[in-house]
Parts: C-alpha cells; sequence; structure tokens
C-alpha cells in the first residue's frame, strides 16, 4: 500500500500534464511565424524566378552568339572582298609606276645610232 500511495500522486500529475498538451493545430500564429512563412513563400518564389531568368539568360547568349557568329561571316566576307579591290588597285599603280618608268628612261637616253 505504500508504494500505490507514492505513486499514486504521480500517476495523477502526470494525467494533468497530458491534458494540458496544447495542439498544433489550436496554436495561433504570432506575427514572427506569420513573418518567417511569408519570407520561406517569397525566398521560393525569388529561387524560381531567378531560375527562369538564368534559362532565358542562356538562350540569349546562345542567340546573340550565333547572330555574332553570322556578322563575323558576313564581316570576313566584305574584308575579303575590299582586299580583292585593293590587290587590284595596287596592282594597276604597279603598273603604272613601271610605265612612267620606262617612259622616264626612254627619255633619258640619248638616241643610240641603229645598226652599231
Amino acid at each position: 500500500m505504500q508504494l500505490t500511495s507514492r505513486l499514486l500522486p504521480v500517476a495523477v500529475l502526470l494525467t494533468v500534464l497530458a491534458g494540458c498538451h496544447k495542439d498544433e493545430d489550436r496554436r495561433v500564429e504570432g506575427p514572427a511565424e506569420r513573418a518567417g512563412r511569408e519570407l520561406d513563400q517569397a525566398s521560393k518564389k525569388a529561387a524560381t524566378e531567378l531560375a527562369k531568368a538564368n534559362q532565358e539568360l542562356k538562350v540569349a547568349a546562345a542567340k546573340t552568339g550565333r547572330e555574332l557568329d553570322a556578322f563575323a561571316d558576313k564581316a570576313e566576307e566584305h574584308l575579303d572582298k575590299a582586299a580583292d579591290a585593293v590587290g587590284r588597285k595596287l596592282e594597276r599603280a604597279g603598273e603604272k609606276i613601271q610605265a612612267n618608268a620606262k617612259a622616264a628612261r626612254e627619255d633619258e637616253e640619248p638616241a643610240k645610232p641603229k645598226g652599231k
């Protein structure tokens, strides 16, 4: 009986404490908890938007790269044509210089008698 009388108050105390347990469903959300939840939601949304923007940036970078390659190809084509044109003009100028030099030499040479 002594053991029962000692255990009875402990059992009553445990029963009372078990009844005082607060259910999570009945918990009232405080301002800090609400702010934390909103911050979590905003972070998730920002992460989603950031991933979307990153993907769009990759697509835009690939498109820009293709456009730059096409532009470089066209520029190379135009430079080749310009180099050919400059080469032809330099060749004609060289021919004119040679012709003028030949004419100048002929003017400076004394007339040589033919037959000697």
